[in-house]
């Protein structure tokens, strides 16, 4: 069996797969480029495998929208490989530690030239991905703390303009600081799975002797997960 091709989608690929997805998936509740990255990060990160039939009738269209073909089969053919690939590379960057792990949350230029982004869709996609196995993560997130990370997973995908927010999105600075939590507490939460899964037994992680979401005891100033904890917990 040949290995799956493992390079990134150029960025040309990666515009016309997004307007692809803008055309035939997103009206019907289905995933943007920017969904679909953190929806495959998820399912990559999976407790438990998730095979492709399951999880890319997902891409395409919502849990209650009605399974159709799409009209131009030749270009959904296109785009099929090209989300298959792109599951592939993603796959490889966390597998290898995710030293290089990009995710793509767009970014847009505002009327004052300053770079906003809001992370949001990639918070839905990730938390769509979760939901293909929510009691499995259980485990991790019995834990106050992963849970106190996953609940900035959702409060992004609730966007700025959410009552419920209270207005903490609001501010660049701000999401800058949401997104960054997000996106570690990804990267942590595959390495967690990728260790359960290479134990043969159950085992009950012990609650760390410094929190998470502590400062670092080496004095650095950052959070205990971001410094000497990355990847241990």
């Amino acid at each position: 069996m040949s290995k799956p091709n493992t390079t990134p989608l150029t960025d040309t690929q990666i515009d016309e797969l997004s307007k692809f997805l803008d055309e035939y998936a997103v009206e019907k509740d289905g995933m943007s480029f920017e969904m679909l990255d953190g929806f495959l990060t998820a399912v990559i990160s999976s407790p438990q495998p998730i095979d492709v039939e399951e999880w890319l009738p997902r891409v395409w269209r919502g849990e209650d929208e009605p399974a159709e073909p799409i009209a131009d089969d030749v270009q959904a053919a296109i785009a099929t490989d090209a989300i298959l690939k792109h599951h592939a590379h993603l796959e490889s960057v966390l597998q290898q530690g995710g030293a290089e792990f990009t995710p793509w949350i767009l970014e847009f230029e505002d009327e004052d030239g300053s770079v906003v982004s809001f992370g949001q869709e990639w918070a839905l996609g990730y938390l769509r991905g979760v939901g293909l196995r929510e009691d499995a993560w259980d485990e991790l997130l019995s834990d106050a703390e992963w849970q106190e990370d996953l609940d900035v997973v959702e409060l992004l995908a609730r966007g700025p303009d959410d009552e419920e927010s209270g207005g903490e999105l609001r501010e660049q600075a701000a999401r800058d600081e949401y997104i960054e939590t997000m996106l570690g507490f990804a990267l942590d939460a595959y390495d967690f799975w990728a260790e359960q899964r290479l134990t043969p037994t159950t085992q009950r992680r012990e609650a760390p002797k410094v929190g998470r979401n502590d400062p670092c005891p080496c004095g650095s100033g950052r959070k205990y997960k971001q410094c000497h904890g990355a990847g241990l917990q």
